[in-house]
């Protein structure tokens, strides 16, 4: 069978199974059939697909499952696109117009990141995508994009450049005040460039026609409010900042004082232990001197030895509860850590079923691949028996005929 043949068989099946509305089963057949091509043919085989699904009832649906499995990269597909040249990648490209229209979802994630492709031609076409999408239902808002978009009014192709311009006019018929502000803000940062200023003219004249100069004039107007209303909550929070501040530097002068006055209390205090200890030397000294005071004086100083073990004691104690509360810290922390390596874990567990999960799917594919060309191998070997018994009954025929013939020749 050549490959024409095998190519249109297989394609007849993926008819088959998407008019009886058996998708799973058509997304996992196109998975095989894309994955038995090479890079020459890739890219025909895609073509035919997608051909070939836009012509059925249900066919988009199979071709957004495609996508969303990865079966069909985008990304891979505009790189391998760009190979080709640029009448064959447009009229590829076109195969994706209705479905950039009516699905945006499907290609707008990777807008942003194609147009920093090192290819001019995967940024080309990713443009055109963009173009494709901004004429179809949804409306394109993403600033963050539109800057993108504008940052290739100064790429280095022309061909680029030129797409650039078309999908900012495009966007900018639904939404000409997002593109006038991005454009004028780019070429405030470039004011030497002569050829971005031709550039963005172009797009300012296509975009701002006579119905928008109104709303652009509204848009504008409405900045100015929100200008002034910002300006006027930056004063007041500035204003609510210093009081906080000068709060704070109150409260820090009332510590200050705070401090001081404690630093007084404790020297005070520590002037009073020194008159005590001095007031017990002396009595002690007076001991060797008089008998009778001799028994009162230890006990004085035996009661102070004792208030200064239980001092001693309590700044243990304190000290051993914070140990504790230090390891109580330490094991929350542990214990913490701990979780944290069950959930990695438990992430580890996931990925690992969902690779297996993955294998079992690749396996059922290929039960199914084989099954596909056990039947074509059972077809054939029946072809086989039927042409061979034809020729037997032919033969058998022929020899009747034979038998008939020789009684005739022996009677003459």
């Amino acid at each position: 069978m050549t490959e024409n043949n095998q190519d249109n068989s297989e394609i007849n099946k993926i008819k088959d199974f998407v008019k009886d509305d058996r998708l799973d089963d058509a997304v996992k057949i196109i998975a095989l059939y894309l994955g038995d091509s090479n890079q020459d043919n890739y890219l025909d085989r895609l073509e035919n697909i997608i051909e070939m699904l836009l012509s059925l009832l249900g066919g988009r649906i199979v071709l957004r499952f495609l996508i969303e499995q990865l079966v069909i990269d985008i990304p891979s597909l505009l790189e391998n696109l760009s190979k080709r040249d640029s009448v064959l990648r447009y009229s590829f490209l076109l195969l994706l117009k209705t479905l950039c229209e009516n699905e945006c979802d499907l290609f707008l994630p990777h807008s942003e990141d194609l147009l920093d492709s090192p290819d001019p031609n995967v940024r080309e076409a990713d443009l055109q995508l963009i173009i494709f999408m901004a004429g179809g239902e949804t409306d394109i808002e993403d600033e963050s994009l539109v800057k993108k978009i504008v940052n290739t009014l100064t790429d280095e192709k022309d061909f680029v450049i030129e797409k650039a311009i078309q999908a900012l006019i495009t966007i900018g018929r639904k939404h000409p005040s997002l593109i006038t502000k991005a454009v004028n803000n780019f070429v405030k940062e470039r004011p030497e460039d002569e050829d971005l200023k031709t550039t963005i003219d172009t797009v300012l004249k296509s975009v701002v026609t006579v119905e928008k100069i109104d709303e652009l004039v509204e848009d504008s107007h409405k900045e100015a409010m929100l200008d002034e209303d910002t300006l006027e909550k930056e004063e007041i929070e500035i204003i609510d900042k210093e009081l906080e501040l000068k709060k704070k530097e109150i409260e820090i002068k009332k510590k200050k004082l705070e401090l001081q006055e404690k630093e007084k209390d404790l020297e005070e205090k520590i002037i009073q232990e020194k008159e005590k200890t001095l007031k017990l030397k002396e009595e002690i000294l007076e001991q060797e001197i008089t008998v009778d005071s001799a028994e009162l004086l230890p006990k004085k100083v035996k009661k102070q030895l004792k208030k200064e073990e239980s001092d001693i004691i309590d700044k243990e104690i304190e000290l051993k509860k914070k140990d504790l509360e230090i390891k109580k810290k330490k094991l929350e922390l542990e214990f913490k850590e701990r979780e944290i390596e069950e959930l990695a874990i438990q992430e580890k567990e996931k990925a690992l079923k969902l690779k297996e999960e993955l294998i079992e799917k690749e396996t059922e594919l290929s039960n199914v691949e084989i099954e596909l060309h056990q039947k074509i191998i059972e077809e054939k070997e029946q072809r086989i028996m039927e042409t061979e018994l034809e020729r037997a009954e032919e033969k058998i025929k022929g020899l009747k005929d034979d038998n008939s013939d020789r009684p005739d020749v022996d009677e003459e």
